[in-house]
């Protein structure tokens, strides 16, 4: 996905991309882990929701850069569908 952003926002999308990708990762150990020690688990969509709601916080407490017209937040808007 970061190589089909080799445009404007280049610069951009490559730390939202590694963040999509650590949030997704963290999640998937954290499930596994509800699973094994407490026999609890999350069905698709509340588990995309909460990593989703996650990205968002983290993407929130990012200073704005002076340099970049978009915020990363705004961006990472354009990679999802935010009324999913």
């Amino acid at each position: 996905m970061i190589s089909q952003y080799q445009r404007q926002f280049s610069s951009q999308a490559t730390p939202i991309m590694k963040l999509i990708l650590q949030a997704v990762t963290y999640g998937l150990w954290h499930e596994r882990n509800a699973r094994i020690f407490r026999d609890v688990s999350l069905p698709a969509g509340p588990f995309f929701k909460q990593v989703d709601r996650g990205l968002r916080d983290r993407l929130l407490s990012l200073p704005p850069f002076p340099n970049y017209a978009h915020s990363f937040l705004e961006l990472y808007f354009w990679f999802t569908d935010p009324y999913s």
